[in-house]
């Protein structure tokens, strides 16, 4: 019998919830690295009483509780409707980009003029106040973006950055994570995007960390590349959910499996197409302790829009497999290089980890590496340093509904939509509420509900956007697909749908995932056959408009099947110049013969 579970049911997003709390708090131990140690030194070291970093020293923390109080405060008032109505060309961009830059940023800043927005570009500044005070200076109610040119250095206590090679980032001081944290102060650049203390985000910020001037043009190449890709397969409609173990035994590490499938995929449309790839033995989902990491790279390989990594990091890994000295990293630094996806069809990265985004540290931390590499992710969201598990659940329910239900253009758009919403209290908008009632519950019950609004908001200083957030992103135009009221194994299911877009029309039927697999391949795996959720295929060419079609479900089913299972009907259009995507559910069943016993439905597994 399967051990997986119907991912997006109420009751697995419950036990996931409870999992991600117990590993992320229990869990995170002082990342074994030299790098982490060194923040540590850093923030032990008190400036003399009469250096003049002592005074900025005093403004940073200052800043600090200024920036937590516009983080607290920020509401649902009118001033993100001003924002979210003004017209495309109206929308000032401000790069912040050292002089060394310059000229290598500029085909960059020709496109996105040429789209119709309005670029500023102004020098890095030597702190982050001072910085900001930049910003503020620009013509910030038309500002919906920032992007930072260059890497940050490691300045904790807010010492002079060289601003003709870097950006500093803001320091902030951890609160709700602050037991957690080997260094006092955690880096981001969340609040540059607020410029006049209206405690309203306006704009996203997106850094590109780049060394040289040669990198950041490699980096606008593969941009381009992207925004402008006419491959529409079926990496478009998928995500890659990769998830750690945590190491507590077999009852917390199964539910780390429901966590990760039930909050990601719960959220997720139907027509969305997830694979995970398991680090606990006793998963459905593992591929085998020696595939793992071969797994998880032929599958970054084969693409999806997103890839999304749950569990513990560090630095320069992810976590091990097995969970001991001796494990292989699912992801390291050696494996970068081994990332291969064509640019214009490359992945956005979600590291759901501690440290994977610590960009402040004066060597690259794993999502920089993956960043900056040619076969790496167009974009990396990831935190600084260590995470909570409010705060992770919190910041992937808020992308994934700015991308897929608010439908957003820009990443930055999708970005900056996620920071407002985790920056609400649920009490504050009732959709938001019931979107979030599960995990609201969930960390209420475990002693948390005092301080999960502060929780939250300290996640969007420590999650950070490395990637330009004026990246378009091409969305799927919908296509309708008819409820099947019934679906007999055997015998052709009648699909009947609608289509603006003329093309090539491929309709899937899908079992569910967490169903009870129903392997077609006898030679398949345990790992392959939990993740092919297919039960039957057809293609064919169609002219805008309505269109059906019949697909059949193998007669072998008849004798697997013992009872009724939930499938999704999934439908995609590729066109010349753009795509499509819809889907449905129903219900598959089997033929009862006269005096056969009564079929009852699958429930999902509690």
């Amino acid at each position: 019998m399967s051990k997986t579970l119907e991912f997006g049911t109420s009751r697995s997003r419950l036990v996931f919830f409870v999992a991600i709390v117990l590993i992320s708090c229990a869990g995170c131990v002082p990342a074994p690295n030299t790098a982490v140690e060194r923040v540590q030194d850093r923030a032990a070291e008190q400036p003399p009483a009469n250096d003049s970093n002592s005074v900025e020293h005093a403004n940073l923390d200052h800043e600090s509780r200024e920036l937590k109080e516009k983080f607290k405060l920020q509401t649902a008032q009118e001033p993100e409707r001003e924002a979210a109505s003004i017209d495309l060309e109206q929308v000032l961009v401000v790069a912040v980009c050292p002089s060394m830059f310059r000229e290598a940023l500029e085909p960059w800043v020709q496109r996105r003029q040429r789209e119709g927005l309005g670029v500023e570009v102004i020098e890095s500044e030597t702190t982050a106040d001072e910085l900001r005070k930049s910003l503020a200076k620009t013509d910030f109610p038309r500002c919906r973006y920032v992007v930072l040119v260059g890497d940050s250095q490691l300045t904790p206590h807010g010492e002079a950055t060289d601003s003709n090679q870097y950006v500093p980032t803001v320091y902030r001081d951890a609160d709700v994570t602050a037991a957690y944290q080997q260094a006092p102060q955690i880096p981001g650049d969340a609040s540059y995007g607020i410029f006049d203390g209206n405690e309203f985000v306006r704009a996203a910020v997106g850094r590109l960390p780049v060394k040289d001037p040669e990198q950041l043009t490699a980096m606008i190449n593969r941009i381009f590349a992207y925004e402008d890709s006419t491959d529409f397969g079926p990496w478009r409609s998928r995500v890659d959910l990769v998830a750690g173990i945590g190491g507590f035994g077999p009852m917390i590490d199964g539910a780390i499996e429901m966590v990760a499938g039930g909050i990601i995929t719960g959220s997720l449309p139907k027509f969305v197409q997830t694979r995970i790839t398991h680090a606990s033995p006793s998963s459905d989902f593992h591929p085998g302790i020696d595939n793992f990491t071969p797994t998880v790279l032929s599958n970054y390989e084969d693409g999806a829009r997103f890839w999304v990594y749950a569990g513990h990091g560090w630095v320069n890994e992810l976590d091990r497999v097995p969970l001991s000295q001796f494990g292989r990293p699912v992801l390291a630094m050696d494996d970068v290089p081994r990332l291969k996806r064509l640019p214009s069809s490359s992945t956005i990265a979600l590291m759901l980890a501690c440290y994977t985004g610590a960009f402040d540290l004066n060597e690259d931390c794993l999502s920089e590496r993956m960043l900056l590499s040619d076969g790496g992710p167009i974009a990396v969201l990831a935190g600084s340093r260590v995470t909570m598990p409010y705060g992770n659940a919190s910041a992937a329910m808020g992308l994934i509904h700015a991308v897929y239900y608010g439908r957003s253009d820009r990443l930055g758009d999708a970005w900056r939509e996620t920071l407002i919403e985790m920056s609400k209290a649920s009490v504050d908008d009732t959709e938001l509420a019931s979107r979030r009632m599960m995990v609201d519950g969930i960390a209420s019950l475990l002693g948390g509900g005092a301080r999960i609004d502060d929780e939250r908001r300290e996640h969007m200083q420590l999650y950070n956007l490395l990637g330009d957030p004026t990246l378009r992103l091409k969305r799927e135009l919908e296509i309708k697909v008819d409820d099947v009221s019934d679906a007999i194994v055997g015998r052709p299911i009648f699909i009947k749908g609608e289509s603006s877009l003329p093309g090539k029309l491929v309709v899937e039927v899908h079992r569910r995932l967490g169903t009870p697999s129903i392997s077609k391949d006898a030679s398949a795996n345990g790992y392959q056959s939990a993740n092919d959720t297919i039960l039957g295929r057809i293609e064919k060419d169609i002219q805008s408009g309505r269109w059906e079609c019949d697909v059949s479900i193998p007669d072998f089913l008849q004798t697997e099947m013992v009872a009724t299972l939930p499938i999704v009907i999934k439908a995609s259009v590729v066109g010349k110049s753009d795509f499509a995507s819809g889907a449905s559910s129903g219900w598959l069943r089997t033929i009862q013969e006269p005096g056969s016993v009564k079929i009852t439905p699958i429930e999902p597994k509690q």
